[in-house]
């Protein structure tokens, strides 16, 4: 009988002791849990900031390619981005559509006849135009 009571009282010592965390283990798990969230919040974010380079590098190359559909019908190049939007087709829709001409960052492209060659660039993250972080589409870079 004897041992039934010590047996319980150690049962009963243990459960006690595992009743439930402290302020301090759930405050060093909540920080935890903020530290890696601000790791994968910032790793996220720059993949978002590259993914809009990206994006403007395929936009640029798009559009060039409408410049140089547009050089093939008229024989020059737009004097303007504008004048890609003007219809072309039978059906008389438009082949481009305004938003088409603005960068992921909402700032209008930059668009320039050289001679026999054009340049077409956007201001970048910045938006400021003439920064080093410009991306640009030279038509002669594809030859």
């Amino acid at each position: 009988m004897m041992e039934r009571t010590e047996r319980n009282l150690v049962v009963r010592t243990v459960a006690r002791g595992q009743a439930g965390m402290t302020l301090i283990e759930i405050m060093v798990v909540i920080a935890i849990i903020g530290i890696v969230g601000s790791a994968v919040g910032y790793g996220v974010t720059r993949y978002f900031a590259q993914a809009k380079v990206d994006a403007c590098k395929a936009q640029l190359a798009n559009l060039a390619n409408h410049i140089e559909m547009y050089l093939y019908e008229k024989d020059e190049y737009p004097s303007a981005l504008d004048d890609l939007l003007k219809t072309t087709d039978r059906n008389k829709r438009k082949v481009l559509k305004s938003s088409q001409l603005r960068d992921p960052w909402k700032t209008k492209l930059v668009y320039r006849s050289e001679g026999d060659g054009f340049k077409l660039c956007s201001a970048g993250p910045d938006k400021r135009e003439g920064s080093a972080d410009d991306i640009c589409h030279d038509e002669e870079e594809e030859e």
